[in-house]
């Protein structure tokens, strides 16, 4: 027999295997799952950080080459977001929108953390628009928060255990800061929670790799491909 190692062990006492860990109660359906699109919107772009880091006083160049991982690595987590939300609309997978965005006009109601951040996005604010071709349609729930967690900060879970919700599947921005939070959350709310780990990134590629490979463990870490297939595939 191989060497046992420590993964080995961790996965013989609690149950884990290849697949991760199997959820009691019912398979995930059109009745009992929605997605979570988590903070799409301009704040988190690079554009939207390279101008500000101008405006604080670093140099253009330095700024866009500083930038270009995360750019790269960005853009590819929004191209794999609007796949899924494209495959949950034509499947009839309820898609909810989550942003950062003030309700008071002088931000003055953001937590702590965010207030350290300087985040401060009021209403109508460019940092709090959400991406054009990822923006809610008409009909599709829309929550603020102004905190990392969705769940903090908002009627999250209170909408879908009337909705009926059990199990979210979760994208966007950054995976080890207000993804990561929701995740957590949405797991000790009782949801069946998944990480959608190609349609969110962090700001270095260390911090992603560093809480994928935690959810990983558990099987919570689907790719977009796999939501999307699973999506045309529910009942």
């Amino acid at each position: 027999m191989s060497e046992i190692t420590l993964m080995h062990v961790i996965g013989a006492v609690y149950g884990l295997t290849e697949k991760g860990v199997q959820p009691p109660g019912p398979p995930p359906g059109k009745e009992n799952t929605a997605l979570l699109l988590i903070d799409i919107q301009q704040m988190a772009t690079p554009e939207y950080m390279a101008r500000a880091a101008v405006k604080a006083g670093l140099p253009e160049t330095a700024v866009q080459t500083a930038l270009a991982d995360y750019k790269e690595r960005f853009y590819c987590a929004v191209e794999n977001c609007s796949r899924v939300l494209n495959a949950a609309r034509q499947n009839g997978i309820p898609p909810i929108h989550v942003k950062i965005e003030s309700l008071s006009g002088d931000a003055r109601d953001t937590s702590m953390v965010h207030k350290m951040l300087g985040w401060a996005y009021p209403p109508g604010s460019e940092g709090a628009q959400f991406l054009p071709d990822i923006a809610p349609k008409p009909g599709e729930i829309v929550l603020t928060k102004t905190v990392s967690g969705a769940f903090t900060g908002t009627i999250l879970d209170r909408v879908l255990r009337h909705m009926g919700i059990s199990y979210l599947f979760v994208c966007g921005f950054v995976t080890d800061e207000c993804v990561e939070t929701t995740v957590r959350d949405a797991l000790d709310y009782g949801y069946l929670a998944s990480i959608i780990r190609d349609a969110t990134t962090a700001y270095t590629r260390e911090t992603y790799a560093h809480v994928i490979g935690k959810f990983s463990g558990f099987g919570l870490t689907p790719a977009a491909e796999e939501v999307a297939g699973l999506f045309g595939q529910m009942a």
